[in-house]
């Protein structure tokens, strides 16, 4: 069992001992199973839908990561994921859920919006998976989509960047420096959507107050709500915004009535 001491952060996945090649060669690997899901489902439908892309694309790369992060663990660490990546989920840390949604609306009314302004950008490039979610259509699309960016991605990022890349990090670098350059690099990984280089500084404020959470906590079980909280407002606001707003109208309307 891993004792988890306050103040002493070097400690932190103490029997990991990940390199930086490990968390790129984890991260490569789910792109490459991603490539060729969707080389799969070409063949078998000529034009399956953007949620369907999304849908095959990032389980394929979820799967293929995890998959070989289990592998290592077996391999070459404790075979155990809780001490390896940090792997944990306490009721207790369900907080973060609403951490996150606070979060998301400090890095947008705080980052992004100031920075749109600064940029003179009228309509900021959209990142294809929000352009994808936003073409959901019905309740088994928008559940999809909720599991894929709710679920899946907070559980697989958190392990690669603050279970692998962290650790491998703090072990050789100071707290502040681990936390800023692996908050960097999950921030970066982004830009393999091109469109996704108006959000970077944002992605890289929540990467590290994912970091110093996990240094905090010792493990990856408030980072996970907490990125989690993050992605299901922006999911919320894209595939009910619009209704939501109608609503407010209407609400408004009444009340002025």
């Amino acid at each position: 069992m891993i004792e988890h001491r306050a103040g002493t952060d070097r400690r932190y996945l103490p029997e990991a001992s990940w390199s930086v090649t490990d968390a790129v060669g984890v991260f490569l690997s789910g792109l490459v199973g991603a490539v060729v899901a969707l080389a799969v489902l070409y063949r078998v439908e000529a034009e399956p839908g953007g949620v369907t892309e999304l849908v095959v694309s990032s389980t394929a790369q979820g799967v293929v990561q995890l998959a070989l992060m289990a592998f290592l663990s077996r391999s070459r660490g404790t075979g155990r994921l809780a001490a390896d990546f940090g792997v944990a989920l306490r009721l207790r840390d369900a907080w973060g859920l609403l951490a996150g949604v606070g979060l998301q609306f400090l890095v947008v009314y705080a980052v992004l919006l100031p920075l749109q302004l600064v940029l003179d950008l009228d309509n900021p490039p959209e990142q294809q998976v929000t352009q994808i979610a936003g073409e959901a259509k019905g309740a088994v699309d928008a559940i999809l989509v909720i599991l894929i960016v709710v679920v899946l991605a907070p559980v697989v990022e958190e392990m690669i960047f603050r279970g692998m890349l962290l650790s491998r990090l703090r072990r050789s670098l100071g707290r502040t420096p681990a936390v800023l350059i692996s908050a960097v690099v999950f921030a970066a990984v982004h830009l393999a959507d091109p469109n996704a280089i108006f959000v970077v500084p944002g992605l890289i404020v929540i990467g590290i107050a994912l970091g110093y959470q996990a240094l905090r906590t010792g493990d990856l079980s408030l980072p996970i709500f907490t990125h989690a909280g993050v992605n299901l407002i922006a999911v919320i606001g894209l595939l009910y915004g619009d209704q939501i707003i109608e609503r407010l109208d209407e609400l408004q309307g009444v009340l002025r009535f």
